[in-house]
């Protein structure tokens, strides 16, 4: 039971370490910047190239210095990179952060997938693989409809000062539990 409460939470915080800002980061672009709708898709291009370009490496990494190490790196990287947005002033500033947000999601992603299958025990890998990623998946949709919220009363700054937060305590609740 304790594995499942520690999976549940981490993979709830990890989804809404980055689902809060997805919502709403296309309008906090738009809103903020003298930009695009060609600037948020490149933007938008940039993270996933660059989280997809990373995960291998981070992998290697987790086999090297271990997961608990890789994914505390990738919750500060990603800490940091959430309150940097708030900071930014020029649009080119968001193409480094989002360079920058992709890596700490490669090390954050594939250092949590391998905690949760290291925390199954044979006979129930599949089952608590299935019901984390659901989860995560689940905080991720529900993440939308926090950020609308947050974002229409405490404007763009609250959603990245949580972000922020929810990535420290992932990294911290890895470090202590992981």
């Amino acid at each position: 039971m304790r594995r499942l409460a520690f999976m549940v939470t981490l993979n709830t915080l990890c989804s809404l370490g980055v689902g809060l800002i997805g919502p709403i980061y296309p309008i906090f672009i738009l809103n903020r910047f003298s930009a695009s709708i060609i600037d948020v898709g490149l933007l938008l291009t940039i993270f996933g190239f660059v989280s997809a370009l990373f995960k291998a490496p981070a992998g290697k990494m987790i086999d090297v210095y271990g997961r608990e190490k890789v994914f505390f790196t990738g919750a500060i990287l990603g800490s940091l990179c959430s309150v940097a947005y708030i900071f930014t002033s020029d649009i080119l500033h968001l193409y480094i952060l989002e360079f920058l947000s992709g890596i700490s999601y490669a090390l954050q992603n594939p250092a949590r997938l391998t905690l949760i299958v290291e925390l199954t025990s044979k006979e129930d890998k599949g089952l608590l693989i299935g019901i984390s990623e659901s989860i995560y998946d689940i905080a991720g949709s529900i993440a939308t409809l926090i950020a609308v919220a947050m974002v229409s009363n405490l404007g763009f700054e609250s959603i990245f000062f949580v972000c922020s937060g929810c990535q420290i305590i992932t990294g911290l609740l890895v470090i202590r539990y992981g």
